[in-house]
């Protein structure tokens, strides 16, 4: 198993409120990449397309309130992964996030996919600390 860590963000807003965020997928495409196309999403599933590379889909499987959320892979993703947003508070106001990518990926596809599955997980941190900066 390939693992993908963002930096540890220190985001200005309670953990709850972060994790309410993370917790439904209408809100994730937010954090993504403008290279997303086709994003289709509820609150606990989504699906979108990678173009030239892959369709993918996730669903949240498991959450522990203000603390974590775990999001599985889908069919009709060709690759198995997990994806976790771990939260932390850090005084009433303020809690650091941190984004892991688990990948299954043969010695191939790793070469292939490690630096665009970093410079995921970095961006979507990036992304989740803006979000919250911009809506204050």
């Amino acid at each position: 198993m390939a693992r993908f860590e963002s930096e540890k963000k220190m985001i200005h807003a309670p953990s709850l409120e972060v994790f309410d965020f993370v917790s439904d997928f209408r809100n994730f495409e937010k954090l993504m990449p403008d290279q997303i196309t086709n994003w289709r999403a509820d609150e606990r599933a989504c699906a979108f397309t990678i173009p030239g590379m892959a369709d993918l889909a996730m669903r949240i499987q498991s959450k522990v309130e203000g603390r974590s959320v775990h999001i599985v892979s889908e069919q009709p993703s060709p690759v198995s992964f997990h994806l976790d947003v771990f939260l932390q508070s850090h005084k009433e106001t303020h809690c650091n996030a941190e984004i892991v990518i688990e990948a299954e990926l043969n010695p191939f596809l790793s070469m292939l996919a490690s630096k665009p599955l970093q410079n995921l997980v970095d961006l979507m941190a990036k992304h989740l600390k803006e979000h919250f900066e911009n809506s204050r």
